[in-house]
């Protein structure tokens, strides 16, 4: 099976059980997909994120907890 089209013909060949199952195991899996997103999404959240005007050394010193 390679396209949505044969997947949904198999699907309706399923018993109620089965179907009931394949409806868990979908949930679980939407469900970790929301919670993992990807790098590229957390790339465009994480972007701009830093203040502007604060330069590297600055930084380097905050996460070091120098004084």
């Amino acid at each position: 099976m390679s396209t949505i089209a044969e997947i949904e013909s198999a699907i309706e060949n399923l018993t109620a059980s089965q179907v009931e199952k394949l409806a868990i195991w979908l949930d679980a899996l939407r469900a970790k997909q929301r919670v993992q997103p990807s790098v590229d999404a957390w790339l465009e959240r994480a972007r701009g994120a830093a203040q502007p005007g604060i330069t590297t050394a600055e930084i380097m010193k905050l996460t070091r907890g120098d004084e």
